[in-house]
Formats: structure tokens, C-alpha cells, sequence
């Protein structure tokens, strides 16, 4: 059986969903195919494991919240919880050393000096080298790193939790991370928790709307060799679907995996931005205990590490009743723990929180939950970055269309620059933002068609 569409969506992330809901507003037929099981894509929530808590496994916190956000109205009508909800600001922010000691306060300003050593190198490199080739951000600033570090181990530590907090932020680590364009296209503005999940949000907002969606339809070959009609193999070959338009949604890490055949294969250029730009991983391992013996007050874990920058860098901690732990691993780390096995992970996990708590009796945990972004064959990691030698013209040209306008492109790693003062990318919000782009560009093609 062969169907045909004015338009295929392929991928029911926040960027299919935004496509899908713009083409709502047309007379065009279209569909949205997705490999998973579920709606969201690395916006996954579980709401089973950890009973009447949600936790959310992939992206948590709705950036650049405020009303020019896409996803606020939606957040305000459809993303509160009334019987759970977490606010870091509502609470402590517990800062502390490798031991579990407060830094101390000599440590904290000499540390604060130096890093504003550090950010003024970046500075200094990003504005004078536009021209220039690029570096990574651990190979500018090494060189007053170890000038300024001394042997103060204590202000080292401080430095390397400051400089994780970038690679936390990045998925990546430093010596993977374009100097040049260091805070380029970071998300203004404050964050919000999605109290219900950013998963359960974006599966509200397509019931909401009705969205036609196919779930466990893995698309496997693109081919634009027709002019007329694109044509679109799924996995399990039930049938064929032709269309006039696609819109590809999937991850970068699928698109650098090439997860999808196409044929007549992608020109040079665009295979050259999607192998240049950043890929980071950011990993959660979600433990619940059956107390909150790390003080009900708090709601964030910041420690300084002395085996390595970044190691246990982050925790948000949700008090009673849900007494859970999320540990935020990024970069090698995470890669690292990926290979370990669920109990292993454990070991390290409550190594670590003896180490920090060692007057407190640890209990052993009831629940847990990790994710492994880099092993799942439909994402293959998190979320973009800016690696060495990518730039807002890499964005650009992920974001571009190909085919002769035919196949357009969206997602977080796709939503070029637009001159505003509020552009970012790398985000939920921005991914939904760059599939209302894309179904635009496609009524506007086809409607003077």
C-alpha cells in the first residue's frame, strides 16, 4: 500500500511537534513519523519508576523562560503539577569540598580572581581571532591556568568546579569546545523546572492538538531522486509513503551515525556541518532513598572534586516524600560510567556521598534509574555544542534545506541564528522554534507552488 502526504515529519521531539502543529493551520496532509515508542524523543519522562514522582531522564528545566518562549503559554496551561513540584530556589544550595567541608571563603576570592583571568583570555582570543583558526577552550587558557593556580589545591578545586560548570552546561569537556565561540548562543534569561516533566509537557501539547503521530515507525531511506514525489522507507517496509516535502527532526547524533540512507546522498557541505558541529552527552543517575538524609532543606549538591574537574559535579535533590538524588554526569565521565553496570554505578554513587557526609549513616537506596544517552541508537547522546571549528554558519547550514528546497531540517541543533538578542540553540524550546520555521517555509513553497 502506498500513502501519499503533502508532508512527512520524521520524529515526534519538541521540533516535529512545532512542525506538526504550525501544519495544523493549513490544508496540507501530512504525518509525523516517530522510531520510538513514546512521544518527546530526549525529552523523556518516567513516571513509573519512582512511583508518584516524575523524573525527568533527559531535558528538565525550560530555558529562557518568559513569555516570548514558545513552550511558556504552554508551560502556564498545561505544565504545572499540583502534586509534585521542585524549585532550587526554594531551598539551599549546599557548596562544598572533595571532603565535604565548606570552601573557604580566602580559597573562594582568590579562585573568583583567577577565573576572571581565565574568562578575559577567552575574551581576549574570541574577539582578536575571528579570522583566525579556532582552538579549544582547554588549550587557550591553559597556559595562565597553570600560572595562576600556584599550588593552592584548595583554589584549584574552586577554579575546575567553576570551569565544569561549562562543561556541564556544554555536554562536553573543554578541550572539545570552540574557544571562539565561548557563550555564543548560550540561553538568556532564567530557567523554569517543569514540574509535570518535559516529557508529560510535550505529550500534553500533542494531545492537546491532535497530532497524527505513528509511533514505532523507524524511517531507514530518504530518496529525492523523483522530482516530483519523495519517497520514505520505514523499517518494517509495510508501506510505502510518498511526499511532496520532508521535514528531518532526528538527532544530530543520528544524522553523524547515518541512521538514515539517503539517496541521492547529502551534498558535501551539509555532511561537513553535521561532522563539524559539537555533540555532548549529559547522563542523570536518579537514586532514591528511603530518607532525606542529606537535609530537607537543601535542593542542590555543588562539589568541588580533587580526582578530576567535574567528577559528581551537580545533584538536585528532591525532599520528602520523594527523598531522590539526580546526579548530572557529563562529558568522558559520563562516558566512562555508560560502561559500567547499574551495580557498579551504585558503588561509585555511594563512595561519593560517604565521602561528602562521612558523620552520616547512608542508607541503602530503594529505587534508581540511569540513563545512557551515547548507547541509545536513536540518539546516540544529548544535545549540540560549539566544537573547535564550528560557528553560527555551522548552525546555518544544519538548518539549511537540501534537495532543491525539497527536505527541510529542524531540531536543537538546528535552529540558526536570527539575529535577535534572545537566539540560542542546544535547547528544547529552540528545537520547537525550528520546526515552526521549517512547516513555515514549506506553506509558504508550496502555497506559491
Amino acid at each position: 500500500m502506498t500513502m501519499d502526504f503533502d508532508v512527512v515529519i520524521v520524529g515526534a521531539g519538541a521540533a516535529g511537534i512545532a512542525a506538526a502543529i504550525e501544519l495544523q493551520k493549513t490544508n496540507l496532509s501530512f504525518v509525523v513519523l516517530e522510531a520510538r515508542n513514546y512521544i518527546g524523543g530526549r525529552a523523556f519522562t518516567d513516571r513509573e519508576t519512582f512511583i508518584s514522582t516524575p523524573v525527568d531522564l533527559g531535558a528538565s528545566w525550560i530555558h529562557s523562560f518568559g513569555s516570548r518562549n514558545p513552550l511558556y503559554d504552554y508551560y502556564q496551561r498545561l505544565g504545572k503539577d499540583d502534586q509534585f513540584d521542585y524549585d532550587d530556589e526554594d531551598g539551599d544550595a549546599l557548596i562544598i569540598d572533595y571532603n565535604g567541608r565548606p570552601l573557604l571563603p580566602h580559597a573562594r576570592q582568590r579562585a573568583k580572581l583567577v577565573l576572571s583571568r581565565l574568562y578575559d583570555r577567552l575574551d581576549e582570543f574570541a574577539g582578536n581571532n575571528r579570522n583566525s583558526d579556532d582552538q579549544s577552550i582547554e588549550q587557550v587558557i591553559q597556559t595562565v591556568y597553570e600560572q595562576l593556580i600556584e599550588s593552592d589545591e584548595q583554589v584549584k578545586r574552586i577554579v575546575d568546579l567553576s570551569l565544569s560548570g561549562m562543561e556541564q552546561y556544554e555536554g562536553s569537556n573543554l578541550n572539545n569546545l570552540s574557544a571562539k565561540c565561548w557563550e555564543t548562543g548560550d540561553a538568556p534569561g532564567g530557567d523554569r523546572w517543569v514540574s509535570c516533566g518535559y516529557g508529560t509537557l510535550l505529550q500534553r501539547i500533542c494531545k492537546e492538538h491532535n497530532i497524527p503521530i505513528r509511533l514505532n515507525t523507524l524511517v531507514t531511506h530518504i530518496d529525492t531522486s523523483d522530482t516530483t514525489r519523495i519517497a520514505i522507507t520505514t523499517s518494517d517496509s509495510s508501506s510505502a509513503l510518498l511526499c511532496h516535502r520532508i521535514i528531518i527532526t532526528i538527532p544530530l547524533g543520528c544524522l553523524k551515525r547515518n541512521t538514515i540512507i539517503f539517496e541521492p546522498p547529502l551534498p558535501e557541505w551539509k555532511r561537513e556541518a553535521i561532522d563539524r558541529m559539537g555533540y555532548g552527552l549529559m547522563n542523570k543517575l536518579v537514586v532514591q532513598f528511603p530518607d532525606c538524609f542529606w537535609g530537607s532543606s537543601t535542593r542542590t549538591i555543588i562539589h568541588a572534586c580533587t580526582v578530576r574537574r567535574g567528577r559528581f559535579r551537580f545533584t538536585i535533590c528532591l525532599p520528602s516524600p520523594s527523598n531522590i538524588l539526580i546526579f548530572f554526569v557529563t562529558g568522558v565521565f559520563a562516558k566512562e560510567l555508560e560502561t559500567l553496570t547499574d551495580n557498579e554505578i551504585l558503588v561509585e554513587i555511594m563512595n561519593f556521598l560517604q565521602n561528602i557526609f562521612p558523620k552520616r549513616t547512608i542508607p541503602n537506596p530503594i529505587r534508581y534509574k540511569f540513563s545512557r544517552w551515547s548507547q541509545d541508537p536513536l540518539a546516540y547522546g544529548s544535545y549540540s555544542n560549539f566544537a573547535v571549528h564550528s560557528n553560527p554558519q555551522t548552525i546555518a547550514d544544519l538548518a539549511k534545506e537540501t534537495a532543491d528546497g525539497r527536505v527541510h531540517w529542524a531540531g536543537e541543533h538546528a535552529n540558526s541564528d536570527d539575529g535577535s538578542e534572545n537566539w540560542c540553540y542546544a535547547c528544547v524550546h529552540t528545537a520547537f522554534t525550528s520546526g515552526q520555521r521549517a512547516a513555515k517555509a514549506i506553506q509558504k513553497q508550496l502555497n506559491n507552488s
